[in-house]
């Protein structure tokens, strides 16, 4: 038995390999690639612009600012950035004129709007202790009002996004990831005038102003007709139904990455937050490579639970998966090799502290992308919240090594185990939820003729 599967994997690993090397995994991921390339790209031009241009207090500030504005944009968002696309999938599945799925589309706005606005009044009523709790200093009360904006911004460009990805309309959600989380921050710094506070706000501003744009020429172009109120109060509650059991898990998976970085600004100070979170960066950088995969995943994959086509969801994501860390355990052997000298190259001579959590992080860079590839795939196939599991406990493990850290751990070390961590408790979670959904009755439905529509 245990020969067997090993020899099964190595099959599923060989197969993997050769769709890489002849340059045929997957067609239809192409665009998307090329559009989470733009935003990784983006991101490091970002970082380097703010480096040059607001110094090392001035970066300390802007780094944590934008940590800040991902920790708490995704919990106020109750699990929509997931419950949309999986829901309107289904439902464009069973009415492909989408009327079905616009009730879905209006119900997160019922949902969010108020949200935001209560979350963003409670916010500007105390601001000295939003300072406080983040970058551990009152003093930083003027950056509370621009993180507020950016988060309404980022929420706005979720929903959206949620809603084509949804459809499979890959071009305008595409484009829409370019022009918010590639060029809008970089543009925001190059125009601040070595403001932090200047940069996140105008950030923030593009982002709501791009996002209700591109909201209301989809509405204008396909057209849109209320929905009942009891199909209304349906989609309202199963998007909450599905997503406020992985709330916990969406404040995990950020506080994952932010928690650290506030923990080293409480300790060590702002510039070393800022360090600490420019090598995070590295990690989010390759793990992002692949978030294509489970971009596309979440949507295909619920459409195919539907038919019950189990065997063909299992080689979908094994070769995914197995393509993915192929690619990874190459990229971590050329950083591990050169980082000595292409931080301090890329970002300049200030930066060579951050070389050696760098290399610690990195190397938990190949579990962490087994995560960032399947936990979409779990999300698809189970409404158990199994991700929000893992993830609570990986981050309380990390927290837990932190608070220990003058003894046992430094922070890098403690993150880089964290992921580790992560990404085996979400592969023996994967293997669980598909076998017991081809144990159930959906493993009888026969599967969809022809071939995959992932090219898989």
């Amino acid at each position: 038995m245990p020969g067997g599967l090993l020899q099964a994997q190595l099959s599923v690993l060989r197969a993997a390999a050769s769709d890489v090397w002849q340059g045929r995994w997957p067609k239809s991921y192409a665009f998307t690639f090329v559009a989470e390339l733009g935003v990784l790209l983006g991101g490091l031009v970002t970082l380097k612009i703010a480096g040059d241009m607001l110094g090392p207090t001035g970066f300390g500030e802007y780094a944590v600012a934008r940590r800040a504005v991902s920790v708490l944009t995704f919990p106020l968002l109750l699990g929509l950035g997931i419950s949309i696309p999986r829901y309107v999938s289904l439902t464009v599945a069973s009415d492909p004129s989408g009327k079905t799925a616009a009730a879905y589309s209006l119900a997160s706005l019922c949902i969010g709007v108020p949200l935001v606005t209560t979350f963003g009044l409670a916010g500007l009523i105390a601001p000295t202790w939003f300072a406080r709790l983040f970058y551990g200093d009152p003093r930083f009360g003027f950056l509370t009002g621009p993180i507020l904006l950016a988060i309404s911004g980022l929420y706005a460009h979720t929903l959206v996004y949620a809603n084509f990805r949804g459809r499979l309309r890959m071009w305008p959600a595409n484009l829409l990831q370019l022009g918010n989380l590639a060029l809008a921050p970089a543009v925001a710094v190059l125009t601040s005038r070595g403001n932090a506070a200047g940069a996140i706000r105008v950030t923030g501003i593009v982002w709501l102003v791009t996002s209700a744009a591109t909201a209301s020429w989809s509405v204008l172009r396909r057209g849109f007709q209320a929905p009942p109120g009891a199909v209304l109060r349906k989609a309202t509650l199963d998007l909450l139904t599905f997503g406020a059991p992985r709330v916990v898990g969406e404040f995990a998976l950020f506080g994952f990455f932010a928690l650290p970085t506030f923990y080293v600004a409480h300790t060590v100070g702002v510039e070393g937050a800022g360090l600490f979170s420019f090598a995070l960066s590295l990690v989010q950088v390759l793990s992002s490579m692949f978030a294509a995969v489970g971009i596309l995943l979440l949507p295909y994959i619920s459409r195919q639970v539907a038919t019950g086509s189990w065997e063909r969801i299992g080689n979908v994501v094994s070769k995914s998966l197995a393509a993915s860390l192929l690619v990874t355990l190459f990229a971590v052997a050329v950083l591990e090799l050169m980082m000595g000298s292409l931080i301090p190259w890329v970002m300049g001579r200030t930066f060579a502290p951050a070389v050696v959590p760098a290399r610690w992080l990195v190397a938990g860079a190949l579990p962490f992308v087994a995560y960032t590839l399947l936990r979409d795939p779990l999300d698809a196939i189970a409404v158990w919240p199994y991700n929000t599991i893992n993830l609570g406990v990986t981050l309380l493990g990390v927290m837990a090594a932190l608070w220990f850290g003058n003894v046992w751990f430094s922070p890098a070390p403690a993150v880089a185990l964290g992921m580790l961590l992560l990404g085996a408790l979400t592969v023996l979670a994967w293997r669980r939820a598909l076998g017991s959904a081809r144990a159930g009755p959906g493993a009888l439905v026969g599967t969809v003729g022809g071939g995959s529509e992932l090219g898989v």
